[in-house]
C-alpha cells in the first residue's frame, strides 16, 4: 500500500483480481451448477413427480439454488470473497511490518532501533535513520509498505526544515491518505452489496410474472405452474438476501481492521517519532538568553548597593 508506487494495472495481483477473479467466480459457479446443482435440483423435481416427498425433500438446498438468478447471485459472492481474502491479507501483511521497526517487539527483533540508546532524534540522526528505512524497504518483505514509507518521509521532512508540526503533517497526512485510499477501494464490494439483492428482486419479478401469465392454468385446476414461478420469486430473493448479510458482514469486518491498522500506525509513529524529535539550535538562543539574565542580576544588585 506504499503511496509512491500504488499496484496498478492488469498484471497486477489487485488487476488479476478484480478482472480474471470476476470470470473465474463465473466459470467456478457454473461448472458447479452444471455438474451438481442443476442435475440434483432435476432429480428432486422427477421424484416429487412420482411421489416420493422423502427424496426430494433431501435436495431442498438445490431447488432452492437452481435458477439462473441465484447462479449470478453466487458467482458475484465468489468474487466479493476473492476481494475480501485479498484485503484481510493486505491488512495482516500492513500490521505485520510494524513488529519490524519496534524497538520493544517481544515477536522478533526490530530492525531499525529508533531510539538507538538515545531519547530523541535529532535533525542528523533524522537523515541517518530516513536513508536507512528506505534501505531496509527494498527488501521483498518490506517493499511498497505504508510504514517504512511514512516514517521515512517524515525524517526527511524533519531533516529538511527542522520543524516538528511540518514532520507530524507530513506523516499524519499520508497516513490520511491511506485511510481515504482504503476507503476508497471499498467501493466495488459495496457496489457487490447493492447489486445482489438487486438481481434477487429480478428474480422475484420474473417468477410473480410467469406466475401472472400462467394464472389461467391455475384455474383450471393446474396450479403446478403457478407454485413453480413464485419458487423462482422468493426463492431468489431469500438467498440474494442472505448473500448480501453475510458479505457485508464481512465488508464491516474489513474495514474495522483497516481503521485499527492506521491507528496503530498513527500511535506507533507518534510515539516513536513525532514525540521523540529534537534539535537542539531550537533551544540554544533560550539558553543563551537564561544565560545572560542570569549574568545581569549581580550587577543591578551591585549599582544599588553603591547608591
Amino acid at each position: 500500500m506504499n503511496l509512491r508506487n500504488p499496484e496498478r494495472g492488469l498484471l497486477s495481483v489487485k488487476g488479476l483480481i478484480f478482472s480474471l477473479g470476476l470470470i473465474a467466480s463465473f466459470i467456478f459457479v457454473g461448472v458447479l451448477y452444471g455438474g451438481l446443482i442443476r442435475p440434483a435440483a432435476n432429480k428432486a423435481a422427477l421424484a416429487q413427480t412420482y411421489g416420493l416427498d422423502g427424496e426430494s425433500s433431501s435436495y431442498g438446498i438445490f431447488i432452492i439454488l437452481k435458477d439462473y438468478e441465484q447462479q449470478v447471485c453466487l458467482s458475484l459472492f465468489v468474487w466479493g470473497i476473492m476481494i475480501l481474502v485479498y484485503k484481510f491479507i493486505m491488512v495482516h501483511t500492513e500490521a505485520k511490518t510494524l513488529t519490524r521497526f519496534a524497538p520493544d517487539s517481544e515477536d522478533s527483533q526490530a530492525e531499525i532501533d529508533l531510539l538507538c540508546g538515545a531519547r530523541n532524534i535529532s535533525r542528523e540522526r533524522a537523515e541517518t535513520l530516513s536513508q536507512a528505512i528506505d534501505q531496509k524497504s527494498e527488501s521483498p518483505d518490506l517493499k511498497n509498505k505504508l510504514l517504512p514509507y511514512v516514517m521515512a518521509r517524515g525524517l526527511e521532512r524533519y531533516h529538511m526544515t527542522g520543524n516538528v508540526p511540518e514532520a507530524t503533517e507530513t506523516i499524519m497526512g499520508r497516513l490520511e491518505v491511506a485511510s481515504e485510499q482504503q476507503e476508497s477501494e471499498l467501493s466495488m464490494l459495496r457496489y457487490l452489496v447493492w447489486a445482489i439483492p438487486s438481481i434477487g428482486f429480478i428474480g422475484t419479478v420474473r417468477g410473480i410474472g410467469v406466475a401472472l401469465h400462467r394464472a389461467d392454468e391455475a384455474l383450471q385446476g393446474d396450479i403446478s405452474g403457478v407454485t413453480n414461478a413464485l419458487g423462482v420469486a422468493f426463492n431468489s430473493t431469500l438467498v440474494a438476501l442472505i448473500i448480501s448479510i453475510i458479505l457485508m458482514l464481512l465488508i464491516h469486518l474489513l474495514q474495522g481492521s483497516q481503521e485499527g491498522l492506521i491507528l496503530r500506525l498513527q500511535t506507533f509513529c507518534r510515539e516513536q517519532i513525532i514525540d521523540k524529535l529534537f534539535d537542539r539550535d531550537e533551544d540554544a538562543p533560550e539558553i543563551q538568553i537564561e544565560i545572560e539574565n542570569s549574568a545581569s542580576v549581580p550587577l543591578v544588585d551591585e549599582e544599588t548597593s553603591r547608591n
